[in-house]
């Protein structure tokens, strides 16, 4: 049917691969890798983040850990301040843990991104810490005719 729309997916990029524990109330960057919309993404808008943890104890149902970006070389090689709680700097969506200690992935899509960004994760009040060893994946989006 004309005018149809679909979504076209890029390549997966490993943004970490085995974070250390994140405690209650903290921010901490996922810094095995930055992402750019021109050398990652295709210059799609949108992508498609996945986290991966698990939880020595069960969290709280409802409070989220936060995805927040650092747009970086937003002028020259000069970048925008760390994340910090009272000053998140530019918020992309929140992840949802369920409370249980099993694996768990859970995705978000992330809308109009930074040109070029480091991503970092802000265990915001969940009750409990997460675990060694997450990881944060994203994979570039767009929606384009059929």
């Amino acid at each position: 049917m004309a005018g149809e729309l679909i979504v076209k997916l890029g390549t997966t990029k490993t943004l970490e691969a085995n974070g250390g524990a994140i405690a209650t109330d903290v921010i901490v960057q996922a810094n095995d890798a930055s992402y750019s919309l021109a050398a990652d993404g295709a210059y799609y808008p949108d992508a498609e983040f996945v986290l991966g943890c698990t939880y020595g104890s069960a969290p709280l149902s409802g409070p989220p850990i936060s995805l927040l970006a650092r747009p970086i070389n937003v002028d020259g090689t000069s970048d925008t301040e760390v994340p910090e709680a009272s000053r998140p700097t530019r918020f992309i969506g929140n992840f949802f843990p369920n409370n249980v200690t099993t694996p768990q992935y859970m995705t978000l899509v992330g809308r109009d991104l930074p040109l070029e960004a480091e991503y970092y994760l802000y265990n915001a009040s969940t009750g409990q810490t997460v675990s060694a060893g997450w990881t944060l994946k994203v994979t570039p989006r767009t929606v384009a005719p059929a």
